[in-house]
């Protein structure tokens, strides 16, 4: 093959951490500076942690519980290395606690309205606009359950700039808005960015030739098949394409996905009305033209003739009904934070109209488009996800695997570049949790390609000549989050002690093995022009 262009494990705060190394046990504690990519403040990390103490009337040390979810075993150490960094203040009485991924998922998207008493690590993944990675996190209209701001950060400025940023089509304007707004989130710190990630792919050279990788998670498989970004993976005789997943998938219905393992699943079997390249570049999808016609206005023509896997054909009315769809779900931002309504003109054409100025719309808009028989309840995409895409649903072993078909009825009639169908018959996606055993599944030639695969492992088999390996920036942040509901944690100088003490530094060098960059602001560098570095946070 070729690719052409539940309630886990507590530790105490006086376990030892293993697995580290020196410089892991140690920590990079210490004043932040601008040298280390972090905003500059002349004030002790512990003593703006006591002057934080003393103005809520908490005594140290303080008890509270860091949570990382148990699939994650990268997550868990990072996690441990700021639990220690917090306990040798001796401010802190930090115990860990691991859980599976639905009982996870539901103490971060709960944790305000049940004012726990927890730190949170996580990761979000965004796209090819400044606004997918602010917009969800810390805009008070979407809090949590139905979106990411977990810790109900509610701050006017904060919101007025989001806002501003979203309204704003002079480019040099936008990044001006953004950067104001990084600023102020580094002054408040209502989350604490630690590192922006990395895609790394890797393959047995014998199987895959070539691999292309998609820089945002969710999408890892992209390049199975990809005729708008011009790629594809070569077969000789369609051969199985066995590759990793690394939890369960928990819903692949795209207005209830709140994990990018369910994202990486189903990536083959949905497609949206535009898409966005291996470049970023927004090219055609299931849509052949759009223009826009006033400010909130864009017209798009359909592709005729384009069959969905459960044999209905695509036409205007897929569209309207599946973005209104997402009203009063998990994912409604998705959609609404700039639909206003679709009008119908013919079968093949129809006017999307805005319910405000939004510059990143062309590259939001891709939203899986589904089946009427979805949006009429009378299919359960959470149980059989019907799309238009290259591939279609085949079976699913809960803990075990996830199975695609190719779909022989896709639109796609070949070009120059990418072949009439995808080569590859059939792709299944083992699912596997720990990373030892998928590190011995590669190395068995039980898979052809790993996207999962734990950072130090991959160091040690790109070293190896049976192994190729694949790396890009990408399009998400690691973070942990405060419960600014609650005191000592309400204190921006608690939070800013805190920001200066984590150990930024020794996760990305001993826990990812120097794969991504540290970070304090939540832009990653694939988005260049609005990321920034060294925001003084002295205020």
């Amino acid at each position: 093959m070729g690719c052409r262009k539940g309630i886990g494990e507590r530790v105490g705060r006086r376990t030892i951490l293993s697995g580290f190394g020196t410089a892991g046990a140690i920590g990079l504690a210490g004043c932040i500076t601008a040298e280390n990519g972090h905003g500059a403040t002349e004030t002790d990390p512990p003593e703006l942690i006591q002057r934080g103490f003393e103005a809520a009337d908490v005594e140290a040390p303080f008890e509270t519980t860091i949570y990382a979810n148990a699939e994650n075993d990268e997550r868990s150490r990072w996690a441990q290395l700021v639990q220690h960094e917090l306990n040798e203040t001796g401010l802190f009485e930090v115990d860990f606690e691991r859980l599976e991924w639905g009982s996870y998922e539901q103490l971060c998207l709960n944790m305000a309205d049940n004012e726990e008493n927890c730190l949170i690590t996580l990761d979000i993944s965004g796209g090819w606009d400044p606004h997918t990675y602010v917009n969800l996190l810390f805009h008070s209209d979407h809090r949590s359950p139905n979106g990411f701001n977990f810790n109900h950060y509610t701050d006017g400025r904060t919101d007025d700039l989001i806002d501003s940023g979203l309204a704003e089509s002079d480019p040099e304007r936008r990044v001006e808005i953004y950067r104001e707004l990084q600023d102020r989130l580094a002054t408040q710190v209502p989350i604490s960015i630690v590192r922006s990630g990395e895609e790394t792919t890797i393959y047995r050279c014998d199987a895959v030739d070539d691999w292309r990788q998609y820089p945002l998670p969710g999408s890892e498989y992209e390049a199975v098949y990809a005729p708008y970004g011009g790629e594809y993976l070569e077969s000789e005789d369609g051969a199985e394409f066995v590759v990793d997943l690394p939890a369960t998938v928990s819903n692949p219905d795209p207005i209830r996905m709140n994990d990018t393992t369910s994202s990486m699943a189903t990536t083959p079997i949905y497609e949206g009305l535009l898409a966005v390249d291996f470049e970023g570049t927004v090219r055609p999808w299931l849509a052949t033209d759009w223009e826009q016609l006033d400010p909130t206005s864009y017209r798009f023509e359909l592709r005729a003739g384009v069959e969905f896997h459960n044999g209905e054909t695509l036409g205007a009315e897929h569209v309207r009904a599946t973005f209104e769809r997402y009203a009063g779900t998990p994912r409604e931002p998705d959609v609404y934070d700039w639909y206003d309504e679709t009008v119908v003109i013919d079968e093949t054409e129809l006017e999307i109209h805005l319910s405000r100025e939004y510059g990143p719309f062309e590259a939001s808009v891709g939203i899986p488009i589904v089946p009427l028989a979805a949006s009429e309840g009378e299919l359960s995409l959470s149980e059989n996800p019907v799309g238009t895409g290259p591939y279609r649903f085949d079976e699913y072993a809960d803990g075990e695997y996830w199975r695609l078909q190719r779909f022989d009825d896709h639109w796609f009639d070949g070009d120059e570049t990418v072949p009439a169908r995808p080569p590859v018959e059939t792709i299944t996606m083992r699912i596997i949790t720990d990373s030892a055993a998928r590190r011995a599944a590669l190395e068995a030639g039980e898979l052809d390609l790993a996207t999962q695969v734990p950072a130090e492992d991959v160091v040690d088999l790109a070293a190896e000549s049976e192994y190729c390996v694949e790396r890009s920036a990408a399009g998400s942040v690691d973070f942990l989050v405060y419960p600014t509901y609650l005191e000592p944690f309400a204190n921006a100088d608690v939070r800013r002690g805190i920001d200066g003490l984590l150990p930024r530094e020794t996760i990305v060098d001993v826990v990812y093995a120097g794969l991504g960059t540290v970070a304090s602001t939540p832009i990653p560098p694939l988005l260049e022009e609005y990321a920034v570095d060294g925001i003084d946070t002295d205020r």
